[in-house]
């Protein structure tokens, strides 16, 4: 985050400069994960794609949508697990 920065505007840059996307952020997933020894915290967000973009690995080596039945073929990150636990439910809801 930039100083002044609240969590949404700082996502929504976020995922502008990595991914080449414009998104609407929903309500927040799951609870605060802290991270490096208590200096940061990671805050996960729902996202809604905004113009039909398709997001672009910009910053990163490669990226992949994975649908509900492929979460375990990733290896997640111990701070990333208690979020990924929680998106099976998220995606099931969101297809009703």
């Amino acid at each position: 985050m930039e100083p002044g920065e609240t969590d949404e505007a700082a996502l929504v840059r976020e995922c502008r400069e990595e991914l080449g996307v414009r998104v609407s952020v929903g309500p927040r997933i799951g609870a605060d994960v802290p991270l490096a020894r208590g200096k940061a915290v990671l805050r996960v967000f729902q996202v809604t794609l905004l113009e039909g973009t398709e997001p672009r690995a910009l910053e990163h080596a490669a990226l992949r949508w994975l649908g509900p039945d492929e979460l375990d073929s990733v290896p997640w990150l111990p701070a990333d697990a208690p979020i990924v636990a929680e998106l099976p439910a998220l995606l099931a809801e969101r297809a009703s």
